[in-house]
């Protein structure tokens, strides 16, 4: 099989989804699909792996505009044989996906969030986006959901007549043995962002009494926080790259996933330090998500029902890190790596593609 994953923005190797896309494409080559990825510049020449990696700058000396990644994506596109599969994340790829004789090429659509139900400034631009999104469900060949909460959701908004398969985000293989300690600190890894919870995380640490240590963001983001809640006390150390991250968490007692469930993201959304914590034989705290239901995730994952301080508090006075845990965590994700997603995809292809 011929796929073509169209990722068309410049690559930075900071965002999830980055990650997300390098992963998921570097284990499908492994599967022996033929996967080319197509980005809008920036992709380190460093990245390895049996995939093809095409960089397509939207710039033009000091101009930088999608228009012009489209023009070159569109010329080189013409210059290749036929891709039998198109994979996209970005509403604005499908319009783009037609081969050099014009003929559409059928498009896989990974939904990680519904887009249009971000507030736009303008009630014109909310519905563009609407319009835009469902039509480009519509129009997918296989729609993929990172959970059946969000599969649900894009099903009743868009009244659509068919079905998603659900094949949820994933980590690499786990660790050869826990690197937690039942005297750590708590601790989260992720970005700070106002939807993640982080202040109500470090406000029920303080209130409990005990250690949290903070992995994300820049000196910059982090001193911004500062500024608007007490971060004294707290341990925090800058962003570090997803396979670096063990050492960070080393010594940690239990990793938490405090993200606000009323946020579209939290709804839907299939946290990624999910899968980290859970390599490294953390046990894990987390906001009862919809989407961890997809996730099937054990004991070793406790729960927060409520997104309130006192809920957090109450789960963090209360937990007790047992090494079964650990062992529980890392077994979960040995069966959630990134070759098992492949894995999953390429038995959906097979399910999606007609038989001659």
């Amino acid at each position: 099989m011929h796929l073509l994953y169209l990722y068309p923005e410049e690559w930075t190797g900071r965002r999830a989804r980055e990650m997300h896309t390098d992963a998921t494409c570097q284990a499908l080559a492994e599967q022996g699909v033929d996967v080319t990825l197509v980005t809008a510049g920036g992709l380190s020449k460093s990245v390895s792996g049996a995939v093809h990696y095409v960089n397509l700058s939207r710039r033009f000396g000091p101009i930088k505009s999608a228009a012009i990644f489209r023009r070159r994506f569109q010329q080189w596109l013409r210059s290749q044989t036929r891709f039998d599969w198109a994979y996209i994340i970005h509403l604005k790829a499908a319009a783009m996906l037609r081969d050099k004789d014009g003929t559409p090429i059928p498009y896989v659509y990974e939904a990680h969030e519904i887009f249009s139900q971000t507030p736009q400034k303008k009630e014109a631009k909310q519905i563009k986006l609407y319009e835009l999104e469902r039509g480009v469900i519509s129009g997918a060949a296989m729609r993929i959901a990172t959970s059946a909460a969000l599969a649900e959701a894009l099903k009743i908004r868009f009244a659509l007549a068919h079905d998603f398969e659900i094949v949820p985000n994933a980590g690499y293989i786990p660790l050869p043995s826990s690197v937690g300690s039942p005297h750590g600190p708590f601790v989260y890894a992720g970005s700070i962002s106002d939807w993640k919870g982080l202040d109500l995380v470090i406000e029920a640490a303080r209130e409990a009494g005990v250690p949290l240590k903070v992995v994300g963001g820049t000196a910059g983001e982090w001193r911004k926080l500062g500024r608007q809640i007490d971060t004294s006390g707290i341990t925090w150390q800058p962003r570090v790259a997803p396979r670096a991250l063990d050492k960070a968490l080393a010594g940690a007692r239990a990793g938490l996933i405090p993200t606000q469930p009323e946020t579209p993201s939290g709804r839907y959304s299939c946290p990624m330090k999910l899968f980290d914590y859970a390599r490294c034989g953390l046990p894990v705290i987390s906001t009862a998500l919809p989407s961890l239901e997809s996730l099937n995730v054990g004991p070793w994952c406790t729960q927060v029902t409520e997104p309130t301080r006192e809920a957090w508090v109450k789960a963090l006075m209360s937990f007790r890190h047992e090494p079964d845990q650990g062992e529980a965590a890392r077994a979960w994700a040995g069966e959630h790596t990134w070759a098992k997603r492949a894995e999953a995809l390429v038995r959906a292809f097979a399910r999606h593609t007609p038989r001659a």
